[in-house]
């Protein structure tokens, strides 16, 4: 008889404690893997909301237009306002909204942005000047928000907090009746400024996990007339000198005498 050849139990139980040990490291990377995936999709998709809801902010700022608008009271509003109200940041007046279903509204749009319990809120209006009982539409654009700041550039390149910049008050000095009504006159006679737009606009977003950003942002107010204003001053700068002095006529060159004259005999 020959003899029958196999494992010992030895050999089985140090084969199943080694598989037993190669499961188990094989568990905890593809759990790893898993975890930190899990993780990457998280920050992602915080990320691409974050994105988003600065590309949405910087669209409605980017088209900024001065059109002041009525409110529900009647009340007459600024095209830019900051801060807008109690808790709200700003109030604005924007174009560029789409109408692909040709509705009977305008392409401007009234918005306004505020901050509540760490949420942006971004709100609008259908109509520009509002009716009692408006329908506001409010959306949440981004939360865990601790921070909003806003500041506008005048045409002098300073930096202000609020807008429409105040109207500046002269000093208080003694003046006779007649400078008095001078002044009144002058005051009311002064250009509303509830159309005046910033030149720029900077945004600072302080978001929890993000930190601090910081973006600024021109206001698109170049008319098509200004265009053609650059392109008329720059044919004429680049027009040569001397067919300008082609057209002059020249000097000392005597006048054509009429005909019939003592030098022009028939």
């Amino acid at each position: 008889m020959t003899g029958q050849k196999g494992f010992t139990l030895l050999e089985l139980m140090i084969s199943i404690m080694m598989f037993a040990m190669i499961s188990t490291a094989a568990y905890k990377l593809f759990e790893s893997v898993s975890r930190a995936q899990q993780v990457t999709d998280g920050i992602l998709d915080r990320l691409d909301v974050l994105q988003r809801a600065q590309l949405i902010m910087e669209k409605d700022l980017f088209q900024l237009v001065g059109r002041s608008i009525r409110d529900e009271f009647g009340d007459r509003k600024p095209a830019v306002q900051a801060p807008a109200g109690e808790g709200e940041l700003i109030a604005f007046t924007r174009s560029g909204w789409r109408n692909p279903l040709n509705e009977i509204r305008s392409d401007l749009q009234r918005v306004q942005y505020e901050v509540d319990e760490g949420k942006l809120i971004r709100s609008y209006w259908k109509m520009l000047d509002r009716a009692p009982d408006p329908i506001q539409i409010r959306q949440v654009l981004l939360e865990q928000v601790q921070r909003v700041r806003l500041r506008f550039m005048d045409e002098k390149k300073s930096w202000r907090s609020t807008w429409p910049p105040e109207k500046t008050e002269a000093p208080n000095q003694a003046l006779t009746q007649a400078q008095g009504q001078a002044k009144t006159a002058s005051a009311a006679g002064k250009e509303d400024n509830s159309s005046m737009l910033p030149v720029a606009v900077e945004l600072t977003v302080q978001h929890q996990d993000f930190g601090t950003m910081t973006t600024i942002l021109p206001v698109s107010d170049f008319k098509p007339s200004d265009i053609k204003a650059l392109s008329d001053g720059q044919q004429k700068k680049n027009q040569p000198a001397d067919s300008k002095q082609q057209r002059q006529p020249p000097k000392g060159r005597e006048q054509d005498r009429p005909e019939g004259g003592p030098n022009n005999e028939p």
